[in-house]
C-alpha cells in the first residue's frame, strides 16, 4: 500500500511578507511595552516627587537625581558602560538628554561610564572642581568632552546650584582646582549637600578623613548619607557621623569586591548611630523618593 503525502501549497511572496510583517509588529509592540513598563518609574510619580537613584554599577559610583520638575543630574558614571543600561531602564526610550553631569573626581571607577555616555546622550553641563589626572580614561573623557562641546561649571565650597526647587550646596573642595593634578584625588571629591524641602542628602564621592575634617562641621544634620569611598576604612569617620547624624546610609560597592568594601568597621560605625544601611552590592539599585518631607528609601532593582 502506497502512503500518499499531502502537499502543502507554499505561501506566495506577498503572503510571506505579511506573515513576516506580523511577527515583526508583535515583537516591536512587546519590546515597546517592556521599555515603557521598565521606564515607568518617572511617569508613576507626581510632579512633587524627588527621585534619587543609587545605581548598582559594580565597584564604582553612579547616582541619578531626577527633580520634581524633571531635571536630570547624573553624579559619576561608574567603572564601565553599565550606566547606559541603567539609564535605559529608568528613562523613556526617547529621552536622551541630561541637564548636568557631575564628575566628583577623575578616578576610573567614577568617570569611565561617561566616555560612551557622551556619545549617546545630550549633556547640557558638566559640574566639576577641575581636578585632572594623567590616565587613559581621563584622556578619553576629555576628548569626548571636546567633541561634544559641553559647558563646564567649576565649583567650590559655598557655591549653590539650583535645579528648580532642589538645591545643590557645594561643601568641598574649598577652592576651584582647575588643572590641578593632586597626589590624592579622593580628597578633592566634589561634595554636595542636596536639599529639597526638609529632605537633605550628603554626597561625598571618595572623600577621605582629611577632606571630611574640612567639611564635617559645615554640613549639619542630614537624612541620608551616601557613604564615602564605597565604605572604605579611610572614610566615614566617627567625627563626620557625629556631626551629620544620618538616619540612612547608602553604600555603593561591587558584590564580593576585592577591596572588602564596605569595611566591617565602617558598618559598625553606622550601626552604632542607628543608621539604616542600604547596599547596592547586596540589594541592587536603591531608590530614594521624597515630596520634601521624610524621604523613603527602598531597594528597587532595575531590569538591567
Amino acid at each position: 500500500m502506497t502512503k500518499r503525502i499531502k502537499r502543502v501549497k507554499p505561501l506566495n511572496p506577498r503572503a510571506r511578507w505579511f506573515e513576516l510583517f506580523g511577527v515583526v509588529l508583535v515583537v516591536s509592540v512587546v519590546a515597546f511595552i517592556i521599555a515603557i513598563t521598565s521606564s515607568a518609574a518617572i511617569e508613576r510619580l507626581d510632579s512633587k516627587t524627588l527621585q534619587v537613584w543609587f545605581l548598582d554599577v559594580g565597584q564604582g559610583d553612579a547616582t541619578l537625581i531626577i527633580t520634581p520638575e524633571g531635571k536630570k543630574i547624573l553624579i559619576d558614571a561608574g567603572p564601565d558602560n553599565t550606566i547606559l543600561a541603567k539609564l535605559g531602564a529608568i528613562l523613556p526610550p526617547w529621552d536622551r538628554t541630561l541637564d548636568a553631569i557631575v564628575v566628583t573626581h577623575p578616578d576610573a571607577d567614577h568617570v569611565t561610564g561617561f566616555v560612551e555616555l557622551l556619545d549617546r546622550y545630550e549633556v547640557n553641563e558638566i559640574i566639576t572642581s577641575g581636578t585632572d589626572a594623567f590616565t587613559p580614561v581621563v584622556d578619553a573623557f576629555d576628548e569626548a568632552l571636546d567633541l561634544e562641546g559641553v559647558e563646564v561649571r567649576l565649583v567650590k565650597a559655598g557655591d549653590m546650584i539650583e535645579f528648580g526647587d532642589v538645591i545643590f550646596e557645594t561643601v568641598w573642595p574649598l577652592t576651584v582646582l582647575d588643572g590641578i593634578f593632586p597626589e590624592n584625588r579622593n580628597n578633592t571629591s566634589v561634595t554636595f549637600k542636596v536639599i529639597y524641602g526638609e529632605t537633605t542628602i550628603l554626597l561625598t564621592g571618595d572623600a577621605e578623613e582629611e577632606a571630611e575634617r574640612g567639611f564635617a562641621s559645615s554640613v549639619g544634620d542630614v537624612d541620608v548619607y551616601k557613604v564615602g569611598h564605597h565604605g572604605s576604612i579611610t572614610s566615614t569617620t566617627n567625627n563626620l557621623l557625629e556631626q551629620i547624624s544620618p538616619e540612612y546610609a547608602v553604600v555603593s560597592a561591587g558584590f564580593e569586591n576585592r577591596h572588602g568594601h564596605p569595611h566591617p568597621i565602617v558598618v559598625d560605625r553606622l550601626k552604632s548611630i542607628d543608621a539604616e544601611i542600604f547596599r547596592t552590592d547586596l540589594q541592587g539599585d536603591i531608590l530614594l523618593s521624597s515630596t520634601g518631607d521624610e524621604p523613603t528609601l527602598t531597594p528597587h532593582p532595575l531590569i538591567y
